[in-house]
């Protein structure tokens, strides 16, 4: 499949995501995360929400003269950051929080799917404690890959015009962020190493990026962000088991076709 069809494919799982989270059996899984949601959207709200226009006028008043022809330029930067950085500050937040309640969920929308839960040849308490312990490791991950993000975006900064690329730089960085998010429980409940993981996710880099851009875009939107977690869970592990059905057939199909050739 080539990138803009694989792209194109990635944000349909949310979207079924949403449409599974009305069947009656998942419903007490996917509560507590939404009331995870609503409390920590109400605090991040309250602590930043309100105070962002005089952050960004203070950020912009403190800039030297020979700046004053980026105002425009870092205002709208500003604005754009400001928004990725709350949806991903919350979407890491909300998950570690609730990551060990996301992978009974991803458990029961495959056993619901297949006919058979996934098996990561752990206890229910291991893998509890897995997800979270898992969770830091992301954090890790994701804080050194946007530690390089910055120093380019940094770089870019003082190229005019070029310096238009940091929103959308940052913009697939989270996408795919977000994807590793949500994928990591389907591949989570089966003891996946970590490396494997990072390997899985860049042999389908255009579809995760799909999928994660829709999540993105959805966790900015107020009441629909209340149950994107759960759904983007639901979508994920859709996700997950259709790419490796897909794969499965791939290599039935190149396994069988010398057979088929003598």
């Amino acid at each position: 499949m080539n990138p803009i069809a694989e792209f194109s494919s990635g944000p349909t799982y949310l979207l079924r995501g949403f449409a599974l989270l009305r069947e009656r059996s998942l419903r007490r899984y996917v509560v507590i995360p939404i009331v995870i949601n609503i409390l920590l959207i109400a605090a991040m709200v309250s602590l930043l929400g309100w105070g962002l226009d005089r952050w960004l006028d203070a950020w912009l008043a403190g800039l030297p003269d020979w700046l004053a022809w980026l105002e425009g330029v870092l205002w709208w930067v500003g604005i754009v950051l400001s928004t990725l950085a709350f949806c991903y500050v919350f979407t890491l937040l909300a998950n570690l929080i609730a990551s060990p309640f996301n992978g009974l969920l991803s458990g029961r929308v495959e056993e619901l799917v297949t006919g058979r839960a996934p098996d990561s040849g752990m206890s229910l308490t291991r893998e509890m404690a897995d997800g979270v312990f898992g969770e830091l490791r992301r954090l890790r991950w994701y804080a050194g890959k946007a530690l390089s993000l910055g120093l380019v975006s940094l770089v870019l900064l003082f190229l005019p015009l070029v310096n238009l690329a940091i929103a959308p730089l940052w913009f697939a960085f989270g996408a795919f962020m977000l994807a590793f998010e949500y994928l990591d429980q389907p591949m989570g409940n089966r003891g996946m190493a970590f490396d494997a993981k990072i390997a899985r996710l860049r042999a389908h880099r255009w579809r995760h990026l799909g999928f994660g851009s829709l999540v993105t875009l959805a966790t900015a939107v107020p009441l629909a962000n209340l149950v994107v977690m759960p759904a983007a869970v639901v979508g994920a592990t859709l996700l997950y088991l259709e790419t490796d059905t897909s794969e499965d057939a791939v290599n039935r199909a190149a396994t069988s076709a010398p057979a088929r050739r003598r």
